[in-house]
């Protein structure tokens, strides 16, 4: 065999063999690049299942549901809009659930619309501050108290990057502030591998997140830790997600998340003689929620959106 040609070959085997390495050793710095009035839409399923048990550990079945769990559907499009962005990568950011359906004990409803998100973020995709309204006005629900939506992490199709480049097998802890007051969430994260995506290539990225709950209401309906005079619910979830982010921009392009946790409610005397549990609800919570991309387009066409009111005075 001609000498040339036989270290050619040799030469090309060598750096075939050599690609894996190069591609598994490639970094990538995940900052998510907003453009204001973008629109983003997204497929939301969940699907969980609720055990209930008594103080006693009896399982617990009401109409319509059996011992194995009272069953809750829900689905509908996630629209996620750019309000603004800052000259330091974060950026305003509007939520919408639309047509949302949620199936409860074999009873399908329709999901109120018209409830919107409006949530800051850094260019890490951490949350600096979230308010939640309807039809323009702060929701009145006594557990929005207990929230500390000012420091929580980035929840649904966000994510809190790391804040340097990683690879293929990389590893990270991070520890950032949970939905309720004074608590914390511990996030492991590892870069699984690359995949690709609607022509996209895609960083699959798996996390296991531990998120402790502590949440008391007194008898007058304000927020109280613990016990107190009124109820209480105490417990933990985790979830086990893996996200599939887009190397190009950092968008979030499908996450899977597997849940599962445990909760126990007290209730107030009061309560509990009108409850069918007693005082002492004991709840396992198994389900999967998804979320894909389906869509990026403009604000400016979006065709889902309702008209404004018209203004007083004026027809």
């Amino acid at each position: 065999m001609n000498r040339r040609l036989l270290l050619a070959g040799f030469g090309g085997l060598l750096t075939l063999s050599a690609l894996p390495t190069l591609a598994q050793d490639k970094t990538y710095t995940l900052i998510f690049k907003h453009t204001q009035g973008e629109m983003a839409k997204y497929k939301l399923v969940m699907d969980m299942t609720i055990q209930i048990k008594d103080k006693d550990g009896k399982a617990i079945s009401l109409p319509g549901m059996d011992e194995a769990g009272m069953k809750m559907k829900m689905g509908g499009t996630l629209v996620q809009k750019t309000k603004a962005v800052k000259a330091d990568g974060g950026a305003t950011l509007s939520g919408q659930m639309r047509e949302g359906t949620m199936e409860v004990m074999g009873q399908s409803n329709s999901m109120p619309e018209g409830i919107e998100s409006i949530t800051e973020v850094d260019k890490l995709g951490k949350v600096l501050k979230m308010e939640t309204s309807k039809d323009g006005e702060p929701m009145n629900n006594p557990f929005m108290g207990m929230m500390q939506m000012d420091k929580m992490t980035s929840m649904g199709v966000g994510i809190v990057y790391p804040d340097k480049p990683v690879k293929v097998g990389d590893k990270w802890e991070q520890t950032l502030p949970g939905m309720v007051k004074g608590s914390t969430l511990k996030v492991l994260s590892k870069v699984l591998g690359i995949e690709q995506i609607d022509g996209k290539e895609a960083l699959q990225i798996k996390q296991y997140i531990v998120m402790p709950l502590d949440m008391g209401m007194d008898k007058d309906g304000q927020p109280a830790k613990g016990k107190g005079n009124g109820m209480s619910m105490t417990g933990s979830m985790t979830i086990d997600a893996l996200y599939s982010i887009s190397t190009a921009d950092a968008r979030v392009l499908k996450t899977v998340n597997k849940i599962k946790g445990t909760m126990r409610m007290n209730l107030p005397k009061e309560a509990a003689q009108q409850s069918p549990f007693g005082s002492t609800m004991n709840m396992g919570i198994t389900g999967v929620m998804t979320q894909s991309l389906l869509s990026v387009g403009k604000v400016e066409d979006d065709k889902d959106a309702k008209p404004d009111a018209p203004k007083k005075g004026v027809r």
